[in-house]
């Protein structure tokens, strides 16, 4: 060894001090700025002194692998001895040293990784802990377990260096902990003076006024301050800086170059960018004089790319670096710095427990440490890219990495090496700064989530898998994933795992050089697994090592690597560690197969070129879930769940077109990659993995980072529930829906398992007896036994049914009476399972074998008798028989009885509360309300009293005191009445009249005026009277009609159809049983009646359909009419059936009737509204049998009509003959009033002259032959006369005629009122007599236009509008 020092170094002249200090103390501190070459001459010094010799070596710690070769190279360079020898390093995948090494350069890990094997640390006689100033996790621990260690080693001696540490917090502490004076030696680190320019974003240039090619703010002319800031951003700011100091080093000789500090690699790209931009050709063409390198410096670069930056160069650069260039590696020749102050700084999230990367103002140390950079070989220039104040305001140094960051791996490094057994034990541990016991909590759960620890007692101790997991150098979630799957995997999945963790271990080995970013990214997408990255791993692996662990030549490595944009170096390092971690596992005992797939891609895929070969085309197939089921034992709180929240069109108001086209696509797309993750974070799949392109339900990822966002890198597809067994203890599991079950026989309950409040396991069906069993044997008995929800079978079980039916009888009786308390309930059964039933029986099962016991003694102990409840002995019976009927008996409007099902119930918030009538549609029709004004007889009272409240109050004081008149007034109708609605059938002794009822309020009027003397008005029951009257006393109507309605009869009702022996008339019944279908409910009968009168027409039509068409065939037509209108199977009238009838015997051919008429006549008649010859004559017809029988409707026979057909039968043709004369003399007199309305008029006249066209249009139309009355068609020529005159007499007097006008148009009112109320009416009896009043009415109408405006016509009987009031009221 030859020992020299660089006089240009400021540790050189500082190095008898030094050594002084390491002869004198255990520990001492050496804090010199950047530059000043303590990292390469300390070492040096130690080794002169004769330090690692006698068995032990010098350890010097890195926090950088690559720190640790370049400085090792650099030691062994200015030593002159070979690297490997007396000066080696060691990293964690190369170890370059060997017994005879004196002074190994080391990283922190490796030392930590050593203290496990040797607590003492043996092996070493001297520590140099160097960039102290960084205070990562590791030098923080390593110095915290040094302060423990030196007083048990006081021959260990410990040297730490740093640029920027805080002097006085270290000497304090060692100086505490040893009980000794720490000397603090400080040195020089600049030998040129550097200037520290302040330039904040927007403000003027500081080295110059103007820059070319950028914008410059407008100057005060007078002061020169800017009298605006200028817009910029950071890319631009820094192109700007660097322009300014290119100008200025045009006028320098020698070295030039800049150095450009950024947070990160997009900074990076963005930075490169501006500086590309603004520099143009010179950037472009480095075989230029005036050429500028521009070169970036960042750890994922390959080793190549980054000792560019340190090899000699001829040309001037700008080198953009990371903080790596801050402290780690000296770029030599640097003259000037661009500090935009900004870096990423890792911070761990205690609430959301994942490690973020935010970008963040660096300190004052930082700040001072980058500006060291130049400065060394020349005057430099720093210019920082803030303002002054900003610095000054920063904080004094970086914090300490221990205080941010997750404390998992220290906190089980310290209990492997037994120094701590508590989290008070951690926060006492000799740490410089101390972390707060929220983050070593989160450090003990982070192990406890791993299966690492066990708690006992208070103390802490690390378990088996704890014990194994402190033995694995890697982080401790990837060594938890090879230990799960040497537990659970086949040796092939192990070493899969291995090598999916190797990778995850390292800096990923794939490449994208900006200049051909898209081809390595298709490159790469061949190895694309679209459910997982980590299969996508291992087919990477298996592409580059084919052969598994075996290694593959260094030539044949290189040549892929430049070929498919991979890192040689990475892939190498991946591969070592794979060798280095399987040889680990064997120590441990742990099976290692060979890192194969199941099934490889088609060997004329492979065989394609590159590109042909598409996304996936090189995937092979694993063991997917083997792989994912070990790693997610490492990654239970990096799991999540996808929420889609669609987006809305109102977010997109603003856009326009494709525009907006794009934003709700990109908007979809970004709504499916959406994440809830563990303690309710929110992440989404980071761009760059193969899952985003189709974001699964459920991912776990190999690390939450948060940038922009928290984004999940490296995900795969998982099923959740594979967690619940990896998770154990963690779950948390919550119940809802507890529920009988018939089918399980046992009260049921979904479960769900959260993990982290997160539903690994949804709606898992458990039995509620092991969670809840007083619950469950509650459901056990009320839904089980006392409602009979019962599936399952066992002995003996006849007893439910039993009980069940002594219930529903007991319900219905309490439904009639509406006294639920006379009665037993279903919590009176309750109470008696409750009595009888042991605590412990929860379901069936369990039921059926005590039952099968105890039934053997006794086998009535489950027979429920209401007689034994108390509170039943005590109450009198209080309904008589036949006081709540279960039918309702009437008759129909046809004749026949009816008798409809009644039920019952007994709920006030129920719309179905009191009586509900059960209608079948095809009886519809056939029912007429005034009946059910009145209620089933056990509610008559209620009803009584019920009708005296809802009177009004003048009204009400002469029913005082209303319980006594009401008992006198049901005296009164039980004496007259003493059959009431419902209480027997129909056809008990009843004819069809005496089955008829009079409304209630009209009966019960007529006993109040008998009773009290009452005086009551007719119009007091009204609407309004009726709604002040309870619910349950208005009867309910439920409209149905038999699900089977396509079939005939079946069964009971084929019975019913057929006659009874004893000749009574068919009925029509509904039984409790029947399956029906409802169509409607209210209570109001004519309002279902009117909504269903078509439905209900067809049913019953339906109904006597095939007794109509039998009746016809046998020429039977006064009994088809009968059974059409009576049932309300048809609107035609029964006259109208029976005159058709009657027209089908008499009927003469069309030819014989025109041949009659003479040729006059013959033109005249073609003039009438009729399409042809035959239509016309079908119409004469008609008239006459109408005129020959116009009382037909009393015919009570077939016999009868036969006879009197038989008798008109002579004078028929002469009849239509007259019929013919008749028609003529209308035509003529319609042709002279359709003259006189047509051509000019007055304006005074048009009125009349509009209503006239529009009479005679109703009178001679299409049809109106036959369609006018019998006893009307002569009276037409009259009534057409009428009009003329009306016309004349308007002309000479308009005023009276606007009188007459007036009481011709209220008398045409009530005609068509009638008209409507009658067509609303269903097909009917009812429906027939209205339309036959309103009939009558319409003719006396036109006689009373005769009236006024044509009296001298005269009228054929009395006729005002009283008269017609009369007609139509009766």
């Amino acid at each position: 060894m030859k020992f020299t020092y660089p006089s240009e170094l400021p540790v050189s002249a500082s190095r008898d001090q030094i050594e002084q200090a390491v002869r004198s103390s255990q520990v001492v501190i050496v804090s010199g700025q950047t530059g000043s070459g303590k990292t390469t001459q300390i070492p040096k010094i130690l080794l002169e002194m004769g330090r690692g010799t006698h068995g032990h070596q010098i350890v010097h710690t890195q926090p950088r692998r690559l720190a640790a070769r370049t400085v090792a190279e650099r030691i062994a360079s200015e030593l002159h001895v070979e690297l490997g020898t007396e000066v080696g390093y060691q990293v964690r995948f190369d170890d370059q040293s060997s017994p005879a090494t004196r002074l190994r350069v080391v990283t922190d890990g490796i030392l930590l990784a050593q203290i496990q094997r040797d607590p003492k640390l043996t092996t070493y006689d001297t520590i140099v802990i160097d960039e102290a100033h960084e205070r990562s996790l590791n030098i923080d621990f390593l110095l915290g377990y040094l302060t423990a260690l030196l007083p048990k080693r006081r021959d260990l001696k410990l040297v730490i260096t740093s640029a920027t540490i805080d002097s006085v917090k270290f000497q304090e502490h060692f100086a505490q902990a040893l009980g000794t004076r720490v000397p603090v030696i400080e040195v020089s680190g600049r030998t040129y003076p550097v200037q520290t320019i302040y330039e904040p974003l927007g403000a003027p240039p500081a080295l110059m006024n103007l820059v070319p090619g950028f914008a410059s703010p407008k100057l005060d002319p007078d002061s020169g301050d800017p009298l605006e800031m200028a817009e910029a951003d950071l890319p631009t700011a820094v192109a700007r800086a660097c322009s300014e100091l290119v100008i200025h080093s045009s006028h320098e000789s020698g070295p030039r170059d800049i150095l450009v500090f950024a947070a990160g690699e997009h900074d990076i790209h963005e930075y490169q960018a501006a500086l590309n931009h603004h520099f143009g050709p010179r950037t472009a063409d480095i075989s230029r004089p005036d050429a500028i390198e521009v070169l970036p410096l960042y750890a994922r670069l390959s080793a190549k790319e980054q000792h560019r930056a340190f090899q000699s160069h001829s040309r001037q650069r700008i080198i953009i670096a990371t903080n790596v260039a801050e402290t780690s590696l000296t770029v030599p020749g640097i003259r000037y710095v661009v500090d935009p102050g900004l870096a990423r700084i890792s911070r761990y999230s205690k609430s959301g427990k994942v490690q973020r990367l935010p970008i963040e103002p660096i300190s004052q140390a930082s700040a001072d440490q980058r500006a060291g950079r130049c400065g060394r070989v020349a005057d430099g220039i720093a210019i920082r890219l803030y303002s002054r104040e900003d610095y000054e305001t920063r904080p004094r140094f970086t914090e300490p990495e221990i205080l941010r960051t997750s404390l998992g791996a220290v906190v089980l490094h310290m209990l492997s090496v037994g120094v701590a057994r508590t989290a008070q034990d951690v926060s006492d541990f000799g740490f410089i700064d101390p972390p707060d016991m929220r983050a070593v909590a989160d450090g003990f759960n982070e192990l406890t989530e791993l299966g690492a620890i066990d708690r006992q007692r208070g103390d802490i101790r690390l378990n088996p898998m704890g014990r194994k997991l402190a033995r694995i150098p890697i982080d401790i979630r990837l060594g938890r994933m090879i230990l799960e799957a040497a537990h659970s995997a086949t040796p092939n999945t192990v070493a899969a795992v291995i090598v999916v963790v190797a990778f995850l271990s390292l800096q990923d080995p794939r490449e994208r050089p900006d200049e051909k970013r898209e081809e390595a990214d298709r490159l790469h997408a061949r190895f694309a697994d679209s459910s997982s990255d980590f299969i996508s791993v291992l087919n990477l692996w298996h592409y580059c090592f084919p052969e598994g662990s075996k290694a593959v030549s260094s030539s044949t490595l290189r040549r892929l690597s430049k070929s498919e944009f991979l890192s040689f170096l990475r892939l190498r390092q991946w591969h070592d560690l794979y060798q280095q971690l399987t040889h680990m596992c064997q120590e441990m005992h742990i099976t290692v197969g060979d890192p194969k797939p199941d099934s490889r891609p088609k060997p004329e895929i492979a065989a394609l070129p590159q590109a042909q070969q598409g996304r996936g085309s090189l995937a092979c197939s694993w063991d997917n879930d083997g792989v994912h089921k070990a790693m997610l034992a490492g990654l239970l709180s990096n799991i999540g769940m996808q929420v889609i929240v669609e987006p809305k069109a109102s977010q997109f108001t603003g856009l326009k077109g494709a525009a907006r086209a794009r934003a709700i696509k990109q908007a979809e797309k970004r709504s499916h990659n959406d994440y809830r993750g563990a303690r309710g974070t929110r992440f989404a799949i980071f761009p760059g993995s193969n899952v985003v392109k189709s974001p699964p339900t459920w991912i776990m990822s190999a690390g939450l980072v948060e940038t922009s966002r928290l984004w999940a890198r490296y995900c795969a597809a998982i099923d959740p529930a594979w967690a619940e067994r990896l998770a154990g203890s963690l779950t948390r599991v919550t119940y809802a829906e507890p529920h009988w079950s018939a089918s399980k026989g046992a009260a049921v309950a979904s479960s769900t398992v959260l993990l982290y409040g997160l539903p690994i396991v949804n709606a898992r069906p458990v039995l509620w007896g092991s969670i809840n069993p007083a619950q469950a044997r509650d459901f056990l008995i009320r839904q089980g036994l006392v409602e009979g929800d019962v599936r399952q079978r066992f002995s003996y079980d006849s007893f439910i049914e039993d009980n069940r039916q002594i219930l529903e009888e007991a319900s219905d009786e309490a439904s009639k009476t509406r006294l639920v308390a006379q009665t037993a309930s279903e919590e009176d059964l309750v109470d008696f399972y409750n009595e009888r039933l042991p605590q412990d029986i929860t379901s069936l099962a369990a039921l059926g074998k005590w039952w099968k016991g105890e039934h053997q003694k006794h086998p009535d102990f489950l027979t429920f008798d209401p007689s034994q409840i108390d509170r039943l002995n005590q109450s009198e019976a209080s309904a008589r028989p036949g006081d709540y009927p279960d039918h309702w008996h009437t008759r129909g409007s046809d004749g026949s009885p009816i008798d409809l099902r009644l039920s019952y119930v007994y709920d006030p918030h129920s719309a179905d509360d009191g009586v509900t009538v059960h209608i079948p549609l095809a009886a519809l029709n056939r029912l007429t309300p005034e009946q059910f004004t009145w209620n089933v007889p056990g509610l008559l009272d209620e009803l009584i009293v019920a009708t005296i409240k809802s009177l009004p109050k003048a009204l009400r004081v002469q029913f005082v005191p209303a319980p006594d008149t009401a008992r006198a007034i049901r005296e009164w109708i039980d004496e007259h009445y003493p059959s009431l609605p419902a209480a027997g059938p129909a056809d008990a002794g009843q004819g069809e009249e005496s089955a008829q009822w009079p409304p209630f309020d009209q009966v019960f009027t007529q006993a109040a005026i008998e009773v009290v003397g009452a005086q009551i008005h007719p119009q007091v029951f009204s609407a309004e009277q009726q709604e002040r009257l309870a619910p349950y006393l208005r009867i309910t109507f439920a409209v149905e009609e038999p699900l089977n309605k396509g079939k005939r009869t079946t069964g009971k009702d084929s019975k019913q159809a057929k006659p009874k022996a004893s000749g009574q008339p068919n009925k029509t019944q509904v039984s409790r049983s029947s399956q029906v279908k409802l169509l409607g409910k209210s209570k109001s009968l004519p309002a279902l009646q009117k909504q269903f009168a078509e439905p209900a027409r067809r049913s019953a039509q339906d109904r006597v359909s095939s007794k109509a068409e039998q009746a016809a065939k046998e020429g039977q037509i006064v009994k088809q009419a009968n059974l059409l209108q009576r049932s309300g199977a048809t609107t035609v009238s029964r006259s109208e059936m029976l005159w058709k009838g009657a027209l089908d015997t008499l009927r003469l051919p069309s030819e014989r009737v025109s041949s009659r008429w003479l040729s006059r006549e013959a033109l005249m008649l073609a003039s009438a509204p009729y399409p042809s010859t035959k239509a016309l004559v079908e119409d004469l017809q008609l008239a006459a049998v109408k005129q020959l029988l116009p009382q037909i409707a009393e015919l009570p026979s077939d016999q009868a009509l036969t006879e009197a057909v038989y008798k008109v039968s002579g004078v028929f043709e002469d009849k239509v003959y007259e019929i013919a004369q008749q028609v003529i003399a209308i035509l003529q007199r319609y042709a002279e009033v359709d003259k006189a309305v047509s051509g000019p008029a007055d304006l005074p006249l048009l009125s009349v002259l509009q209503w006239v066209r529009d009479h005679i249009a109703g009178l001679v139309c299409t049809g109106f032959i036959g369609k006018t009355a019998p006893q009307a068609l002569p009276q037409l020529s009259k009534y057409l006369h009428a009009d003329l005159m009306r016309l004349q007499k308007a002309r000479s007097d308009r005023n009276r005629d606007v009188r007459w006008a007036w009481q011709a148009d209220e008398a045409q009112h009530l005609v068509d009122k009638a008209h409507t109320k009658a067509s609303k009416q269903p097909a009917g009896p009812r429906r027939e007599a209205l339309l036959a009043k309103a009939e009558q009415a319409r003719w006396m109408l036109e006689e009373f236009y005769v009236s006024l405006w044509a009296q001298e016509l005269g009228t054929n009987e009395p006729v005002s509008l009283q008269r017609i009031r009369k007609v139509l009221e009766e």
